[in-house]
């Protein structure tokens, strides 16, 4: 799996944290309780850190590919950290009977059959999802930059590389996620999540969103107007970029699902 420093999750935490959306946070503490929650690409701990003041006596099976994060994660004896890779064994997602399965801004990543074949484990093992901040494509910057739509086109297609979990879906990730568990009878509930930043409050998240697509599309748009582009986005006033949470709840026993 492609992995983030620990730099970029500490400039997102704050927009993260503003946009999850409460209610479907407030549902998933409740399902969780006092059972096990495993996080998967838990990196430093972002869904912790949003979860577990609403759940104080869960814990936790945080498992990222990142060593490097998981050494950041909070010092909390409720956390264990597990350094794995989850590309292709999905077991240790479900280690312990998990009462929740949790992820933020994850499932962009993956690719639909990597969706599809943790879905059919989730449902085995009879599991709730808690997936927050999943990107659905949805961009607005104002004052929108020139060669908009072109650019987040092409960007759209730099994300579908494979990130260690085959073709990742991207924006189409979310979409893909709801069709697979409603497939398996899970009631899934939705709820839109979005980053919105206004400089100079995020003035830094916006410079770094900016030249993050920049770099992406630098080998696929002429210099001048890369450079225009990026210019544009790192000048606007105010961004919206999509996201959507969902929680997933598994049908009843005996339910004929």
């Amino acid at each position: 799996m492609t992995g983030f420093s620990a730099d970029w999750l500490a400039l997102r935490a704050p927009a993260d944290a503003a946009a999850r959306d409460e209610g479907l946070l407030g549902d998933a503490a409740a399902i969780a309780g006092e059972g096990l929650i495993a996080d998967i690409g838990g990196g430093t701990g972002a869904t912790f850190r949003a979860l577990s003041p609403l759940a104080p006596k869960a814990t936790w099976r945080v498992l990222d590919a990142d060593g490097a994060l998981l050494a950041q994660l909070p010092r909390d004896e409720r956390i264990s950290g597990v350094e794995v890779n989850l590309s292709s064994d999905l077991s240790p997602i479900f280690e312990g009977e998990p009462r929740l399965v949790t992820a933020s801004a994850f499932f962009d990543l993956a690719s639909r059959d990597w969706i599809d074949a943790f879905a059919a484990r989730l449902a085995a093992s009879g599991a709730a999802l808690y997936a927050a901040l999943t990107y659905d494509g949805r961009q607005a910057w104002e004052p929108r930059p020139p060669g908009e739509d072109g650019a987040l086109s092409l960007f759209h297609e730099d994300m579908r590389r494979d990130k260690g979990f085959g073709p990742a879906l991207g924006p189409g990730a979310h979409a893909a996620l709801v069709d697979a568990l409603r497939r398996r009878g899970y009631e899934v509930s939705e709820a839109e999540s979005d980053w919105r930043l206004t400089s100079p409050d995020f003035g830094e998240l916006i410079e770094a969103l900016a030249q993050g697509g920049g770099d992406a599309l630098e080998s696929q748009l002429p210099y001048r107007i890369c450079q225009d582009w990026i210019d544009s986005r790192k000048a606007a006033s105010c961004v919206l970029v999509g996201h959507m949470d969902l929680l997933a709840t598994p049908p009843a026993p005996n339910s004929g699902a």
